[in-house]
C-alpha cells in the first residue's frame, strides 16, 4: 500500500496544478451566481488527481485514467451537479448527466447569463475540474517535459474565456502567469542533478518569483498601450453561437384576437390568468410583435449582433438575473394560469409578463420543465414556454416597470424594421391623415386623431359578418381605402402600426391587457396596442385609445370595400401559403420549432431517438478509436508474419509475444536477450519458444517455410494461454493497450510477472 502514499513531488504538482485551476476558474465568476461552480470545479479537480494517482501508482496506461475519470463523472456527478435530484446515479440521473456532457456547452452558451449557481450546469465546471485534474497530475508523474503538465489548467482558462462572458479580466491572467512559470521553475530544477544545496535552491526559486511578479506587473501597466488592446470586446462563444431556437413555429396570438370578443362567445367571459401585486392601471403583455410580413404582425428572432447586448431581438435562455436597462419601480408580480389560457393554442405558449422581468421564478411540479424551456427576449419583454402553459402553473416576475410617454420632439431609434414594398398601400392615405403636421410627433398624432374621429368599431358580429378577422395586406387594403375604415383592436393597431413605421418611426403591436378587480384577466381585458421606438432606446406605449374610436361608433350598413380614393395603390391579396406563425399546428412545437409530439419514425418515439443519439455521441467516437488501436495491432501482427526473410519472421514472432505481455500488464525492459526475456516472463511459460527463435535466427542456413507457420501456430496457441492466465478485465484492456507502439523506456524496472 506504500505505493499510493503521495511523494512530496507529486504534492507539489498537485499543489500548483489546483492554484492554476482555481485562478482559470474564476473567470466563471460572471457566468454563474453565487461561488456553487467553484465548489463543483475544485471537487472535480481533487477527484480527477485521485484517479490521476492511483492509475500511476498502479502503473496504468492512460486509456485507464479515461476510464476511471469517466466512472467517476458518472458515479459522482449527481451529487456535485444535480444535487436537486438526489444525486443517487440512477438510471435517469446517468442520463441526464451523458445529455449535459454533451449539450450542456450548448445550453450555457445560449443562456443569458448568470445561470443558476446551483442549477445542473454546473457539471461544466465539475467536467473541467475531472479533466484537468487527471490529465494534468497524469501528464506531472509521466510526462520528464516541465512545460506540458501546464498544458491542462492552461486548456481550462481558455475554455473559461470561450464560455464565459465578454468581461475581461486582466489580473487572473497576470496571476495564472506568474504561478505558472513559478511551476515550470520548480519542475525544470528536479532535471537539473548539478545543484543539490537546498539554499542555492531557495535563492533561485525566490529569485523566480520576484523576476516572475515584476514581469506580470509591467504586462499589466503596459497592456492598454499595446496595439490592438483598444476593442472592448472579448471572442467569446456566446456572441457566434446562435440559440436553436425558431419563435417563427409558434402562432401570433394577434390572429386569434376576435376570440376575445362578446360576439364570439369563446374568451369574452372566461378567466384567462389573474396576477397580483401589479399596481392598478398598469399592463400585461402577452406577446410583443415587431416583424410584419404582409400576412401577419408576429414576433422576430433576429440573431444579428446588436450594439447594446441588452437590447439585442432575439429570444434566449436566461440564468436567474436577467440584466434590465430600463429604470422605473421595481414590483414583483405572481401570475397564475388558469384553464382557458392553457387550451388555447395561440395562447398558450406565450408567458404573460409586466415590465422590464429581472427575475422569472416558476413554481409547481412543473417548474423544472418550463425553466428549462424558458426564452425572453430582452428587447421586446416577452417570453416563451416552449413546452406551454397548463392550468394551475404560476410563477412569480421581479419587474421594472417603465412606461414613457411620446415627448413632442420625438426621434427614431434607426430605420424601421418594416419593408417598404409592405408599406404600399399604406403611403397614399398617410400624407392624407398627417394633414399639415410637420414634426414626426405631428404627424403621428394627426394620423392617431383621423382613425380615432373617421373610423367605426366591429367585432364582425350579427349584420357585420362583412368585416373579415385578420391583417394581411388584403385586409388592411380594404380598411384603409374604405370611407370609413372599421374594424376592432386587430385592425386598428396593425394598420396603426403601419403607418407609424411608414412616417420614419419604428413602431410594434403589443397583445395584452389591463387587469380586471382582483388581477382578474379575462377575454374582455384583452386588447392590442402600439408601441414607438423612441431615439433614447425606450419603447413609448401608445394605448388603443388614442388611434380607436368608441366601441358605440358602429360602421355603416354597406360593404366596406368602397373604395373612397380610386387612385391609391391596390395591392393584389397575397398567395395563400400557410406562414410558420399561423395557427395551423400551434400546439405541437418545442423549443426548437420542431413538433413536439411527433414520431421521428413508425416505431420509435421521438424521446428515444432523442436519447440513443446522444448516447451515440458518446459511445460512437470511443468504438471508432478502440476499432482504430485494435485494427493497428492485427495489420502489424500480419505484416509480422508475412514480411521479411524466414529468419526475421521468427524474431518477430518473438517480439509479437513480448509485446502481448506488455499488453497483458507485463513490463519487460529493452535490452534483454529473448531468454533473458522469457525468464521475466515466467509466468506465461515462453521458454521453449524463445530457444526456438533462437536457433532459427542464429542457426546454420534458412529455415523453411514451413517451419516459420508451425513457430507462428505456436505463437498463436501461446497468445490464447498467456491471456487465460490474467484477469478477464485486464484481457479486455489489452485490446486498447497502445503502450507496445510506443519505444520502451531503458529505465523501466523489470516486473517478475504479469
Amino acid at each position: 500500500m506504500t505505493r499510493f502514499v503521495p511523494r512530496r513531488d507529486d504534492l507539489v504538482d498537485a499543489a500548483f496544478l489546483g492554484v492554476l485551476f482555481l485562478v482559470a476558474l474564476l473567470g466563471f465568476r460572471t457566468t454563474y451566481t453565487g461561488w456553487g461552480f467553484l465548489l463543483a470545479g475544485v471537487t472535480g479537480l481533487v477527484l480527477g488527481v485521485i484517479a490521476g494517482h492511483v492509475a500511476s501508482a498502479l502503473r496504468r496506461p492512460m486509456i485507464a485514467v479515461a476510464a476511471m475519470t469517466v466512472a467517476v463523472f458518472f458515479l459522482l456527478g449527481g451529487v456535485v451537479a444535480m444535487r436537486d435530484s438526489g444525486g443517487v446515479p440512477t438510471p435517469d440521473n446517468l442520463v441526464s448527466l451523458a445529455g449535459l456532457g454533451v449539450h450542456g456547452w450548448k445550453q450555457l452558451l445560449t443562456t443569458l447569463p448568470p445561470v443558476d449557481g446551483a442549477g445542473p450546469l454546473l457539471v461544466i465546471p465539475y467536467i473541467l475540474g475531472l479533466l484537468c485534474g487527471a490529465g494534468g497530475f497524469t501528464l506531472a508523474r509521466r510526462v520528464s517535459l516541465s512545460a506540458v503538465p501546464v498544458s491542462a489548467p492552461l486548456a481550462v482558462l481558455a475554455a473559461v474565456i470561450l464560455l464565459g462572458t465578454g468581461e475581461a479580466a486582466g489580473v487572473l491572467g497576470a496571476v495564472f502567469a506568474a504561478v505558472g512559470t513559478g511551476w515550470l521553475s520548480v519542475r525544470s530544477a528536479r532535471r537539473r542533478t548539478g545543484v543539490r544545496s537546498g539554499g542555492v535552491r531557495r535563492v533561485r526559486a525566490a529569485t523566480a518569483v520576484v523576476l516572475v511578479g515584476v514581469a506580470a506587473g509591467v504586462a499589466l501597466l503596459a497592456a492598454p498601450l499595446l496595439p490592438g488592446t483598444g476593442s472592448p470586446d472579448r471572442l467569446v462563444l456566446r456572441n457566434y453561437v446562435e440559440p436553436p431556437f425558431e419563435v417563427g413555429a409558434y402562432a401570433s396570438p394577434l390572429v386569434g384576437y376576435r376570440k376575445h370578443t362578446k360576439d364570439a362567445n369563446q374568451l369574452w367571459d372566461q378567466t384567462l390568468f389573474t396576477v397580483q401585486g401589479l399596481p392598478s392601471g398598469e399592463r400585461v403583455r402577452i406577446a410583443a410583435l415587431d416583424g410584419y410580413d404582409g400576412l401577419v404582425w408576429g414576433a422576430v428572432n433576429d440573431q444579428s449582433e446588436a450594439v447594446n447586448p441588452l437590447r439585442r431581438n432575439n429570444f434566449q435562455r436566461v440564468g436567474v438575473r436577467i440584466p434590465v436597462a430600463e429604470t422605473g419601480a421595481e414590483t414583483t408580480v405572481t401570475v397564475k394560469i388558469e384553464a382557458a389560457y392553457a387550451t388555447a393554442d395561440e395562447l398558450s405558449a406565450w408567458l404573460p409578463t409586466a415590465g422590464h422581468a429581472r427575475e422569472i421564478a416558476f413554481t409547481g411540479e412543473r417548474k423544472a420543465g418550463h425553466t428549462e424551456s424558458l426564452r425572453y427576449n430582452l428587447a421586446t419583454a416577452s417570453g416563451i414556454v416552449a413546452d406551454r402553459l397548463r392550468e394551475g402553473d404560476t410563477y412569480t416576475l421581479r419587474t421594472v416597470l417603465a412606461s414613457p410617454g411620446i415627448p413632442d420632439d420625438a426621434q427614431p431609434f434607426g430605420r424601421p424594421a418594416v419593408r417598404t414594398s409592405d408599406l404600399a398601400f399604406v403611403r397614399s392615405k398617410v400624407a392624407k391623415w398627417a394633414g399639415d403636421a410637420t414634426t414626426m410627433a405631428g404627424r403621428l398624432r394627426a394620423a392617431a386623431t383621423y382613425l380615432r374621429e373617421n373610423g367605426a368599431y366591429t367585432d364582425g358580429g350579427p349584420g357585420e359578418t362583412e368585416y373579415l378577422p385578420g391583417h394581411g395586406t388584403s385586409r388592411l387594403t380594404a380598411f384603409f381605402n374604405a370611407k370609413r375604415p372599421a374594424g376592432n383592436d386587430e385592425q386598428y393597431a396593425a394598420a396603426y402600426a403601419l403607418v407609424a413605421n411608414e412616417i420614419g418611426m419604428p413602431a410594434r403591436v403589443v397583445l395584452g391587457a389591463v387587469p380586471g378587480p382582483g388581477g382578474v384577466v379575462r377575454g374582455e381585458q384583452v386588447q392590442a396596442w402600439v408601441e414607438l421606438h423612441l431615439a433614447d432606446g425606450r419603447w413609448a406605449v401608445v394605448p388603443n385609445t388614442e388611434y380607436m374610436p368608441d366601441r358605440s361608433k358602429k360602421p355603416d350598413h354597406q360593404p366596406p370595400q368602397e373604395i373612397e380614393n380610386t387612385d391609391a395603390a391596390v395591392v393584389p391579396p397575397p398567395n395563400a401559403v400557410k406562414m410558420p406563425s399561423s395557427l395551423v399546428d400551434a400546439s405541437r412545437t418545442d423549443a426548437t420549432g420542431v413538433g413536439a409530439g411527433e414520431n421521428t419514425g413508425p416505431w420509435l418515439p421521438r424521446w428515444l431517438v432523442d436519447l440513443l443519439a446522444d448516447v451515440a455521441s458518446v459511445l460512437l467516437p470511443v468504438a471508432a478509436l478502440i476499432s482504430l488501436v485494435v485494427g493497428a495491432k492485427v495489420l502489424r501482427r500480419h505484416r509480422r508474419r508475412t514480411r521479411g526473410s524466414t529468419s526475421t519472421r521468427f524474431a518477430t514472432g518473438w517480439r509479437e509475444l513480448v509485446d502481448h505481455a506488455r499488453d497483458l500488464g507485463a513490463t519487460v525492459p529493452r535490452g534483454r536477450t529473448r531468454r533473458q526475456e522469457a525468464d521475466l516472463l515466467a509466468a506465461f511459460g515462453l521458454h521453449g519458444l524463445a530457444v526456438r527463435a533462437d536457433d532459427h535466427v542464429f542457426g546454420p542456413g534458412s529455415p523453411d517455410q514451413a517451419a516459420v507457420d508451425a513457430y507462428w501456430t505456436a505463437v498463436r496457441e501461446a497468445r490464447g494461454r498467456m491471456r487465460a492466465v490474467v484477469p478477464r478485465w485486464r484481457r479486455w484492456l489489452a485490446l486498447v493497450d497502445v503502450r507496445t507502439f510506443l519505444p520502451v523506456r531503458g529505465s523501466e524496472r523489470r516486473k517478475a510477472g504479469p
